[in-house]
């Protein structure tokens, strides 16, 4: 059922030296010149298409071509580099591994420039990847990677956010997950599939209920609730779908995990005492405690990246407003003002920014918070439903379900509301949770 049941066994990542001088494996602060936070400022990279060895190999041959699509793929979603028009690449020619030809390269307008090769070998492929920095004509990363055939997109992905990491000093998303609640018929599961859609997985299949997805810090587990055993319960699975522990819960509410950064807690929202309240467990032993005590309904916990706080909902003041508390649930301060009913806070990884579900005109929409100045910004409008914002790990991109097709799909956006982007087909996908 896990992703990497569609590895070959013996997939591994090798960084290589390769014959480069000493100074191209260098990391200085000039590379990430010209990047702005918001990548409005992009590097103009050149892509041309990979070779593949031997000759005539047709699995080498469709290796490199796939490699090169997902690659190119990933490097466009990052937000941080322009692909120069290919028709340009014909004007450069002998160039290779050993000669890149940089000077024919700046003539076309590349910053950067990506080399790759796929070769045959046995039962098995290799990826040899190159990334040159043109204008300082230096070669700033190597890569070789081996697997087998079902391997490809994922090599593609772990090269990708090499690339990134090159530039910015963080690695990209293109290897990160979505886990997603999927409904069939009455009956609904938990799926993981790639950043883009891909290589969707079922990891649940009871006939049953299992709800609210949540990745670990580590991205080796997800937390959510289920009802297979006909009462709710708080489940820990691991990434390939074995279940690892249950915390059986009372009450008729219980929804919502959220893990700690540490991956020691979970929060969740329970009805356990009668009334709607914030909770956290210890993983450990399963050690419950109560954090907030009011008589209004408050739901839809999440901890901030440091741990100090915690997001939630209340309609302690007559509707539905997100909140702010410290981690031990004292000191609770309203955060949102403006609309009527405003749930489903989520924090960006810096905690500087949030993201929320707000109801405008009878439809729901995405909003999104600087804690600086606390002014609301749509990033979503028009007709259906948007809800469900979940960051992804880089805070460039937000998940989210939709049902502007008429059924609920999961999208993918970034995090000014752009490249609105449908993840998935067929309807009844709801609750996307972008792993760390």
């Amino acid at each position: 059922m896990s992703r990497n049941k569609h590895l070959s066994v013996s997939l591994f990542l090798l960084a290589f030296a390769v014959s480069f001088p000493e100074r191209g494996w260098s990391q200085e602060p000039d590379l990430i010149t010209g990047i702005s936070e918001t990548g409005a400022t992009r590097i103009h990279l050149a892509l041309p298409d990979f070779l593949a060895v031997p000759r005539g190999s047709l699995l080498a041959l469709q290796a490199a071509r796939t490699i090169h699509q997902v690659l190119r793929s990933d490097l466009h979603f990052s937000g941080y580099f322009d692909i120069v028009n290919p028709d340009y690449y014909e004007l450069v020619t002998g160039y290779n591994e050993r000669d890149p030809k940089f000077q024919e390269w700046t003539a076309i307008g590349a910053d950067s420039l990506i080399l790759g090769k796929t070769e045959e070998v046995g039962e098995k492929l290799l990826l040899e990847g190159r990334l040159y920095d043109v204008p300082g004509k230096l070669a700033m990363l190597g890569k070789r990677y081996r697997g087998g055939v079902g391997s490809l997109r994922s090599i593609a992905h772990k090269f990708a956010d090499e690339v990134v990491l090159q530039y910015t000093g963080e690695k990209g998303v293109a290897a990160t997950r979505i886990a997603y609640v999927h409904q069939q018929g009455s009956n609904k599961n938990i799926f993981i599939m790639d950043y883009d859609g891909e290589h969707q997985t079922q990891l649940t299949r009871d006939k049953t209920l299992n709800l609210t997805p949540a990745w670990s810090p580590d991205g080796t587990r997800i937390a959510f609730l289920s009802y297979r055993n006909g009462f709710p319960e708080l489940v820990i699975l691991s990434q390939d779908g074995t279940r690892v522990r249950a915390y059986p819960q009372s009450g008729e509410l219980n929804a919502s995990p959220d893990w700690s950064a540490d991956g020691k807690h979970l929060l969740f929202n329970s009805s356990r005492d009668g009334n709607a309240e914030i909770y956290s467990l210890r993983i450990a032993d399963g050690r419950i405690s109560r954090l907030t005590h009011h008589p209004g309904i408050d739901s839809s916990p999440a901890w901030s990246p440091n741990g100090r706080q915690i997001l939630f909902t209340s309609d302690r003041n007559g509707s539905p407003q997100i909140y702010i508390m410290d981690a031990e649930g004292t000191h609770p301060r309203r955060l949102t003002f403006q609309g009527s009913y405003n749930d489903q806070g989520s924090w960006t990884p810096r905690g500087d920014r949030i993201v929320y579900t707000s109801r405008v005109e009878g439809r729901f929409q995405i909003f999104r918070i600087d804690l600086k100045d606390r002014k609301p910004v749509p990033l979503t409008s028009g007709r259906g439903n948007k809800e469900s914002p979940s960051w992804s790990p880089d805070g460039r991109h937000i998940a989210y379900c939709s049902n502007v097709t008429g059924r609920y799909e999961i999208y993918s956006m970034t995090s000014e509301g752009e490249r609105q982007t449908r993840l998935t087909r067929g309807g009844g996908n709801t609750h996307p949770t972008w792993s760390r």
